[in-house]
């Protein structure tokens, strides 16, 4: 029916009442409607499915409320042939299949405690003791391993299966007669890229009566913004925000992305925030408003809601990309002063169906010729509309009069790309990361373990650095000791790891640092660490950038100190060094201790 599609997925914006909170509130409602439910498949169903059948076993989901992990016990009872009436009515719905009775707890939050004891008893004799009842239980993060604790006490074989449940948290390619899928870890980029595709795919279907799509002198905001959303390079864009997410182990359950598209669709800044139908939103527009207000450039940063939905997920780490206060004077002059010198590339790459050159106009010759703070916020207000627009439309750069214009200077991470495609694409494929990676990150840790400016020539090694005042001190006078990595077979260097979960979409990465044949210490590198170590390769050691992570890159450097001292033989000499301020190389001074006396080398 036209206009339900938008009912429904209105019904999963921020400020919907909770009517797509729940699996089965969202089947009773897109029936009501006469729509179809929005689903997608991810593949992460087939893959539980298979693994299930071949060979019968219990099975954890968990996640994140939101994750979807009702909705795949559901699609797994229905499967095994269980009676979908009876999925809403009974308690633990059960079902045989293959000679096993298998019970399905739809949230293990919900139950009682009683029964929760008996389902965890349960499930420990179908691991423990070949019990032909399983259990296949969907239940938030943390929640059972809480209950398991809660009660070792008096069941002292608790602990074993506590046990196996952190090992497989911590190693989800564990095989044994466990399966647990923490959704936690699963692609929000790959769900996202389907459920937009989904969604667009649901409005042309549902929503083509929308007179703006017969009459360009109608505007819909609604229509405007899905087809925006079609064009191959702003899908690229988005994939490219909602990856760093991933890229950062910043999970956005299913519900958030429901929740987000259907900001980015029908948001806007008025009083109640969401258009549900083409007509309202075309009547909104009658009247002298700004556009601008309901485009999708700005509801993914949740600029049409409150403060405080804006500080909750997934708006808060979208917000924490910058996309729209990252820039610099080429960027800015091209939008102010682009009219002037390129007339017609100005209009070429600014041109959007919610933008008003006129307007924006206006308000820039206030701002030029009177400067008033109230002209300052209105053009910074258009700045960053512009900025947005500009990230998402571009590929890479534009060219203008002397200088180049690179979407990368539009985001928090400028080095989010390579990141993605010459480390994470590559241990993906097996393949190794490139050598001159490998050296930028040495380089990165080298001046924050030495606290020093080092060269970028012939840094082919990572030096351990430590000081009198302890290994964490940001100073380092004495190299304890150098790890190379550009040679072969010496049984030490820096590695990069992936570490699989159960959706092979989803991965995170270890740097790891090998001594003597042993991998000694681990530093996570999510995409802001990678972020910072490039950054301090560069020639910048921007602490400001996060205090955090440079705390993180100290405790590491601390590992590896600690390893040393404990496993090296304690020579009596110390390997002093100084920086040589010209070329940044280091300046080595061997001293000696002999008997009661300090010689210099």
């Amino acid at each position: 029916m036209p206009g339900n599609f938008f009912k429904l997925l209105a019904a999963y914006a921020p400020t919907s009442q909770n009517k797509a909170s729940y699996d089965e509130h969202v089947s009773r409602y897109a029936k009501r409607l006469n729509v179809n439910e929005i689903n997608i498949d991810n593949g992460l169903f087939q893959k539980l499915h298979d693994s299930f059948t071949l060979q019968p076993k219990p099975i954890i989901i968990s996640g994140s409320a939101g994750d979807g992990k009702t909705y795949l016990l559901r699609k797994l009872f229905e499967s095994l042939n269980g009676d979908s009436t009876r999925w809403g009515k009974d308690y633990i719905p059960e079902v045989t299949f293959n000679g096993f009775e298998i019970k399905f707890i739809k949230d293990f939050t919900e139950i009682e405690k009683d029964d929760k004891v008996a389902t965890l008893e349960g499930l420990y004799n179908s691991i423990y003791k070949d019990s032909k009842e399983l259990y296949i239980i969907a239940a938030n993060d943390g929640i059972l391993t809480d209950t398991l604790r809660e009660h070792i006490k008096g069941n002292g074989h608790f602990l074993q299966l506590l046990t196996l449940i952190e090992e497989h948290i911590e190693n989800p390619s564990l095989k044994d007669d466990l399966l647990l899928l923490d959704l936690s870890q699963t692609s929000s980029v790959k769900n996202f890229e389907l459920l937009l595709n989904e969604i667009l795919s649901q409005s042309d279907h549902y929503e083509s009566d929308c007179p703006s799509l017969n009459d360009s002198e109608i505007f819909c905001p609604i229509h405007s913004n899905i087809k925006l959303l079609k064009k191959k390079h702003i899908q690229e864009q988005l994939l490219t925000v909602i990856r760093s997410c991933d890229l950062n182990y910043n999970h956005i359950t299913l519900r958030k992305l429901f929740m987000l598209i259907a900001n980015m669709i029908l948001g806007y800044k008025g009083e109640k925030k969401i258009f549900n139908n083409c007509e309202a939103a075309i009547s909104y527009f009658k009247e002298s408003r700004t556009k601008a207000d309901a485009s999708f450039y700005n509801n993914i940063f949740a600029e049409n809601l409150s403060k405080s939905n804006q500080d909750k997920s997934p708006f808060k780490e979208l917000r924490e990309l910058r996309i729209g206060y990252e820039t610099t004077n080429n960027i800015d002059n091209f939008i102010l002063f682009g009219n002037i010198q390129s007339p017609n590339l100005h209009k070429e790459e600014l041109e959007n169906p919610f933008f008003d050159f006129l307007a924006f106009n206006g308000i820039k010759d206030n701002y030029l010729d009177a400067n008033e703070e109230e002209n300052s916020i209105e053009i910074q207000k258009y700045l960053i509309f512009l900025r947005r627009h500009l990230f998402f439309n571009y590929d890479g750069e534009i060219k203008w009069e002397n200088v180049v214009i690179n979407s990368k200077d539009l985001i928090a991470y400028a080095h989010a790309e390579k990141f993605y495609k010459e480390v994470y694409i590559p241990l993906q494929e097996k393949s190794k990361v490139s050598k001159h990676i490998v050296k930028e990150l040495a380089l990165g840790l080298n001046r924050i373990f030495l606290g020093e400016l080092l060269s970028k020539d012939g840094s082919d090694r990572l030096y351990i650095g430590t000081s009198l005042t302890g290994t964490m001190s940001k100073l380092s006078s004495e190299i304890l000791s150098s790890i190379a990595f550009n040679e072969k077979y010496i049984n030490q260097g820096i590695h990069l790891k992936l570490l699989n979960g159960f959706d092979d979409e989803y991965c995170k990465i270890n740097l790891e640092i090998e001594y003597s044949g042993t991998r000694i210490a681990k530093l996570e590198l999510d995409l802001h660490m990678f972020e910072f170590l490039e950054r301090i390769s560069d020639g910048i050691l921007p602490t400001s950038f996060s205090v955090e992570y440079y705390e993180r890159v100290l405790t590491f450097k601390a590992q590896i100190v600690n390893y040393l001292l404990k496993n090296q033989d304690q020579e009596e000499t110390f390997n002093l060094f100084t920086l040589d301020d010209d070329k940044g190389t280091l300046q080595f001074d061997e001293i000696q201790v002999e008997n009661d006396y300090v010689r210099e080398g």
